[in-house]
């Protein structure tokens, strides 16, 4: 009977470590490219906090990842994949697309949303 006392208080220890230190965990997303398209075309984070892109290439051909506004540009060769972070501090929607020639006018463009 003596043990539940005990680990019900290191639970809570615990449980309150992240919060207590003033870490949390990223946002991540992970963003699919395939036949022109992104797989995750909406994105919502929230303003202040970390965010890691995972940008997966399935196509046999390369794509761009932009996003002007947080002046992120990356370049994925075919089957290739990345990640990106950054810290979005500005609320508003901004427009990301494929810089590859031809792909944004075939519809490769999404949009992430930053929360207040």
């Amino acid at each position: 009977m003596k043990k539940r006392p005990f680990l019900l208080s290191l639970l809570l220890i615990l449980a309150c470590l992240p919060t207590a230190c003033g870490h949390t965990a990223p946002n991540e997303t992970t963003i699919k490219m395939e036949a022109m398209r992104f797989q995750q075309d909406e994105i919502a984070v929230t303003a202040g906090q970390p965010v890691t892109l995972r940008l997966v290439n399935r196509d046999d051909y390369a794509h761009a990842f932009d996003l002007d506004d947080f002046d992120i540009h990356l370049q994925l060769a075919a089957k290739e994949t990345a990640e990106v972070s950054f810290i979005p501090t500005q609320s508003g929607t901004f427009t990301f697309y494929c810089g590859s020639p031809g792909h944004e006018a075939a519809g490769m463009v999404g949009s992430i949303t930053v929360l207040p």
